[in-house]
């Protein structure tokens, strides 16, 4: 075999190092794809659970009676899973999938804002602007579930993200 002088070729270190590079580009783009992709499908949750508000709503003229956090949100007749079971909302609808295994397992990762409980709609006076449902992560503002912010529910059945969260206090 014969070397042409003066032409170098690459050592073992400096391949192992473009090698690495450009297999971690990719890596990065999917984990940025999929947490978008789970904050949309968390969105999608939080819209399917306004549409079920809004039934409640005009079946009952008012908006559920629903606890901030229930202990028992499976059980608890004034968990906001309970309520809307006769509206047709699937349970798993109520897990956000980016929250902690600790909370999927209790059966409900978002809070209702109890200041809406047992209210007729007329007397919310901007409800694009009052938090319905948020992310139960936006309890502790150090960590959030969706690239930084939280998806939030309005009165009005829109959802939208925010790098902070909405006003928490329960009101009972």
């Amino acid at each position: 075999m014969r070397f042409i002088k003066g032409v170098r070729g690459f050592t073992a270190t400096e391949l192992l190092v473009v090698t690495t590079l450009l297999s971690s580009i990719p890596a990065t783009s999917y984990i940025g794809v999929k947490n978008k992709a789970l904050q949309i499908q968390c969105a999608s949750n939080l819209r399917q659970i306004g549409l079920a508000v809004r039934m409640f709503i005009m079946s009952e003229g008012k908006y559920p009676n629903a606890l901030f956090y229930p202990k028992e949100p499976l059980k608890d007749p004034r968990s906001i899973v309970v309520i809307l079971r006769p509206y047709g909302v699937k349970e798993s609808v109520f897990i956000c999938p980016t929250a902690p295994p600790v909370l999927k397992n209790k059966g409900l990762t978002y809070l209702w804002n109890d200041e809406l409980s047992d209210k007729p709609p007329s007397r919310i006076r901007n409800p694009s602007k009052v938090w319905m449902m948020v992310d139960i992560t936006a309890v502790d503002k150090r960590v959030s579930s969706h690239l930084g912010g939280y998806n939030i529910l309005y009165a009005d059945g829109h959802v939208s993200w925010s790098s902070s969260p909405p006003p928490l206090k329960p009101s009972k």
